[in-house]
């Protein structure tokens, strides 16, 4: 798998569009564009690390160097906050709970 098609697959799992990513690395919708369509192959490695750790993987992931991710299990992202299954499963039984008092 190419480098641009890791960048593109952990943007997609982190449900983030061009935009947000760049915004977040302080660049431009274009610049991501080029890096996932492999147009830019060169990409700093200051850039990578900062994928990296947007992502949560090792850089040697993103490079295609490693194929174990060491990713931080992060299951689901919203309004900027990073959910593990674990919170997914709590947030889901607290869900539930407020469900069931509800009067019928």
């Amino acid at each position: 798998m190419a480098v641009g098609d890791r960048i593109k697959e952990l943007r997609r799992k982190h449900n983030l569009t061009q935009d947000e990513l760049a915004m977040r690395m302080g660049t431009t919708k274009q610049t991501i564009h080029k890096y996932e369509n492999n147009i830019v192959t060169n990409i700093p490695s200051d850039k990578i690390e900062q994928l990296a750790e947007i992502f949560g993987v090792t850089p040697s992931y993103i490079m295609g160097w490693d194929e174990n991710s060491n990713v931080n299990t992060i299951a689901a992202h919203h309004d900027d906050y990073d959910f593990t299954e674990e919170e997914l499963a709590e947030i889901e039984d607290f869900k539930k709970y407020v469900l069931s008092k509800r009067k019928k």
